[in-house]
C-alpha cells in the first residue's frame, strides 16, 4: 500500500490551500448578494460577528489539528470520538462534497458568471458549456501531477486575489470621501433577527477554512503549521470581508442598497464603478480564477478523503490506495474523481442551466457539510473525555468552544430544509436526504477493518491531562 509524500509544503502552502477554498473573490463578486437581502447596507457588521463565530468554528478543527494527522481530515476527526460508523457517514458526505462543489461551483458557476461578459457565447443556451471545460480541465490537471504544484498555484492566486481586493477597497474608500459612513457597522433599523440570519451567511462565506487539515500527512511539522494556518486563515479572510463589504455596500450607495440583491454581479459592478475598464479586466480575470484555484483546493482535500477511505478499506477496495511514484498523486481515486465530476457537471448544467444546477449541486453540499462540522463539534469533548482522560478543567473548553458554530451549522441546516423550495431547488432537499440515506446504509453494512496505516499517523498525541 503506497503512502502520500511527506514534507510537501510548509505553513504558508498550507495557508494558502485553505484560503483558495474560501474564495473570497468569488463570494465579493457574486455571494454578498445573499447577506445583503437579509440586512441590507449592514453587511459589514455581519461580518464582525460572524469572525467570533468562525474562530469557534475553527476551534475544533485547531484542536483536533493538534493531535491527529490524517488525509482523511474530517473523517478522521469524527471516527476518533463518535466511532467508525459516524466517522464513514463523515467520509461519506466529504467525499460528495469535495465533488459536487468542483462540478457545482468551480465549473457551472464559472461558466455562469464569466459567460455574460463573452457576448458570442451568452448569446446561446449551451455557451456555458465550454467555459466550464476550462475550470474542470485545470483544475483535474494540477490535481493529476501532484500536490506541490497545486499548492503553488492555490498560493499565487489567494495573493493576487487578496491584494487586489484590499488594494480595491481602500481606493473605493478614498474615493467615496465624505460618502464613508458609520452606518453599516450599526443595524439601520433592521431587526436583530434578521442581523442573525445574515451573519449565518457571512459565517458560511467562509467554508473551506479548514480544509488543510486532509492535507496533514503531507504537510511539513504538521501539528504546528496546520493549527497556526487555520487560526490566520480564518482572521485574514476576516478583515479581507469586512473591508471589501463596507467598500461594496457603501460603493453602491446605501440609500440604493434594496437593488444589490436583485442585480447580477454587484461586487464587480462596485469595483468597475470605481477603477475602471482595467479595475473589470483585472477583477474578472481574478474572479473567474478564484473559482479555478478553489476548485484545486477543494479537489486536494477530496482526493486525500477518497484515499484515506480506500486506504481504511471503506466504499473503495485498499488496492485504490495507490499513489504515484513520481508526482506522489493518488491517481486512481482521481480518475474516479473526473468521471463523476463531469458526469454531475453536464447532467445538472444541461437539466437546468449552469447556475440552477451549480446552486442545486452546492446547496446539498452544504447541507451534509453542516452535518460533518456538528460532528465533528460533538466528537471532540468525547475524543477528550474518552480517549485523552482529559479532566474537567481541560476538557470543558472543548466542550463549549465550538458550541456557537454547532449552533450556527444547525440553524444553517434548518434553513434548506424550512421551508422546501419551489421545484427545481426543492430537488436539492429530496437529493440531501437521498444522500443522508445512502450514507446510513454504508455505515451501517461496511465491515470496518484495522486501519492500515501506523498509529502515529492516525493519533498523535503527545499529552495527557
Amino acid at each position: 500500500m503506497d503512502q502520500l509524500k511527506k514534507n510537501n509544503g510548509g505553513f504558508w502552502l498550507a495557508l494558502f490551500q485553505s484560503m483558495a477554498f474560501v474564495a473570497p473573490a468569488a463570494s465579493v463578486a457574486s455571494f454578498f448578494t445573499t447577506g445583503v437581502a437579509a440586512i441590507g447596507g449592514s453587511l459589514p457588521l455581519t461580518y464582525i460577528i460572524a469572525t467570533f463565530g468562525v474562530l469557534s468554528a475553527m476551534y475544533m478543527d485547531y484542536s483536533f489539528a493538534k493531535r491527529i494527522s490524517h488525509a482523511g481530515g474530517y473523517y478522521a476527526f469524527v471516527r476518533s470520538g463518535l466511532g467508525n460508523k459516524l466517522g464513514t457517514l463523515s467520509a461519506w458526505f466529504y467525499l460528495y462534497d469535495m465533488i459536487a462543489a468542483i462540478a457545482g461551483f468551480s465549473t457551472l458557476y464559472f461558466g455562469a458568471i464569466v459567460a455574460p461578459y463573452i457576448p458570442f457565447l451568452n448569446t446561446s443556451p449551451y455557451g456555458w458549456l465550454p467555459l466550464s471545460l476550462i475550470p474542470f480541465a485545470i483544475v483535474f490537471f494540477f490535481l493529476w501531477n501532484g500536490l506541490r504544484p497545486s499548492l503553488w498555484y492555490t498560493l499565487i492566486s489567494s495573493v493576487a486575489e487578496i491584494s487586489f481586493l484590499v488594494i480595491g477597497a481602500i481606493i473605493i474608500i478614498i474615493l467615496l470621501g465624505s460618502k464613508n459612513t458609520l452606518a453599516p457597522f450599526t443595524l439601520t433599523g433592521h431587526p436583530i433577527s434578521a442581523l442573525g440570519l445574515a451573519t449565518v451567511y457571512s459565517v458560511l462565506s467562509f467554508v473551506g477554512a479548514g480544509s488543510v487539515i486532509a492535507l496533514s500527512e503531507e504537510i511539513k511539522n504538521p501539528r504546528k503549521n496546520i493549527p497556526k494556518a487555520l487560526v490566520i486563515v480564518a482572521l485574514l479572510a476576516a478583515a479581507v470581508y469586512i473591508l471589501a463589504s463596507y467598500a461594496v455596500v457603501v460603493g453602491w450607495g446605501l440609500s440604493n442598497i434594496s437593488s444589490f440583491a436583485t442585480s447580477t454581479n454587484p461586487g464587480i459592478t462596485v469595483y468597475a464603478r470605481y477603477l475602471g475598464p482595467v479595475g473589470l479586466v483585472i477583477f474578472v480575470v481574478l474572479v473567474a480564477n478564484s473559482f479555478i484555484s478553489n476548485g484545486i483546493a477543494q479537489g486536494n482535500a477530496g482526493s486525500r478523503t477518497a484515499y484515506s477511505m480506500a486506504r481504511d478499506n471503506i466504499l473503495f477496495s485498499s488496492r485504490w490506495a495507490k499513489v504515484n511514484e513520481r508526482t506522489g498523486a493518488p491517481r486512481m481515486v482521481i480518475g474516479i474523481m473526473i468521471i463523476v465530476t463531469f458526469i454531475l457537471m453536464i447532467v445538472f448544467g444541461l437539466i437546468f442551466g449552469p447556475f440552477e444546477g451549480g446552486t442545486i449541486l452546492i446547496t446539498a453540499e452544504a447541507a451534509l457539510l453542516y452535518i460533518i462540522h456538528i460532528l465533528g463539534d460533538i466528537s471532540l469533548p468525547i475524543y477528550a473525555k474518552r480517549k485523552l482522560k482529559y479532566r474537567l478543567k481541560a476538557y470543558l473548553p472543548l466542550l463549549l468552544g465550538p458550541l456557537p458554530a454547532t449552533i450556527v451549522y444547525a440553524v444553517a441546516e434548518y434553513g434548506v430544509f424550512i421551508p422546501i423550495p419551489a421545484y427545481p431547488n426543492s430537488i436539492y432537499v429530496y437529493g440531501t436526504l437521498a444522500l443522508i440515506g445512502v450514507g446510513i446504509v454504508l455505515a451501517i453494512t461496511i465491515r470496518h477493518k484495522p486501519i492500515h496505516v501506523d498509529q502515529s499517523v492516525f493519533e498523535q498525541e503527545a499529552e495527557t491531562k
